[in-house]
């Protein structure tokens, strides 16, 4: 049976297409190999499975693991979560961040960082913000005893910006005992404890405002907002 002219070149043309297509993709396929060959194997990596704020201790839920291409990955990434669980963010990460060996330290002294001081604050209101908050310290004197620097009739602002580093009694993965305490050491029973990271000159003035004293906190904008906040 003949076919009409315009048939045959139907299939001509389709013909051409098929045979385009084949070879665009046969191109395709073949970049895409040479690419991942170029990226070298994959390879596990540890990520955060939520943002890790500074001072908690790591758990199993806190962590992930995906693969990617080696050369994509830096050599100071974790490979393997068990090597994280059970240390100390000293650099705090965002959700499905990298986890990497500098991130995390063993001891919370090793999260200090040079010229601050991690101190732990009596909150008699039993105010207990979550850990990475950020916040101001005041402090309240009595006049009979103490003239403290600020107005007549306000509190005084100790220490501005800092941050929430563990909280008395905290679960999940925060640190539950203080690093240390202001007060002349004495034991967290008339409020809720709260340990702030801040500059060793507010280290100072919040141990003199509760040694003569009432110190409270206020949550604060977080350092995104508020150039001055005292976190690392």
């Amino acid at each position: 049976m003949r076919r009409s002219p315009r048939v045959l070149l139907a299939w001509a043309a389709a013909l051409i297409v098929m045979l385009a297509t084949a070879r665009v993709v046969t191109g395709d396929l073949g970049s895409l190999h040479r690419r991942a060959h170029d990226l070298g194997a994959d390879i596990a990596v540890v990520l955060a499975a939520r943002d890790l704020p500074l001072g908690m201790t790591l758990a199993a839920a806190d962590l992930r693991v995906v693969r990617r291409p080696s050369t994509t990955v830096s050599n100071l990434a974790l490979r393997d979560p068990v090597a994280a669980i059970g240390r100390i963010v000293a650099v705090p990460l965002l959700r499905d961040e990298v986890v990497g060996a500098r991130h995390l330290v063993s001891g919370i002294n090793g999260a200090v960082p040079i010229g601050r001081r991690i101190v732990h604050v009596v909150v008699k209101d039993g105010f207990r913000p979550p850990v990475g908050a950020v916040v101001d310290v005041l402090a309240t004197f009595d006049p009979s005893i103490a003239s403290g620097p600020g107005s007549p009739g306000q509190a005084t602002v100790v220490a501005r910006g800092a941050q929430v580093v563990a909280v008395a009694g905290a679960t999940g993965g925060q640190i539950a005992e203080p690093a240390a305490s202001t007060g002349g050491g004495t034991a967290d029973t008339s409020g809720s404890g709260v340990t702030l990271l801040v500059t060793e000159p507010e280290a100072r003035s919040i141990a003199f405002a509760a040694s003569i004293g009432e110190v409270s906190i206020a949550l604060a904008p977080a350092p995104s907002t508020c150039c001055s906040a005292s976190g690392p």
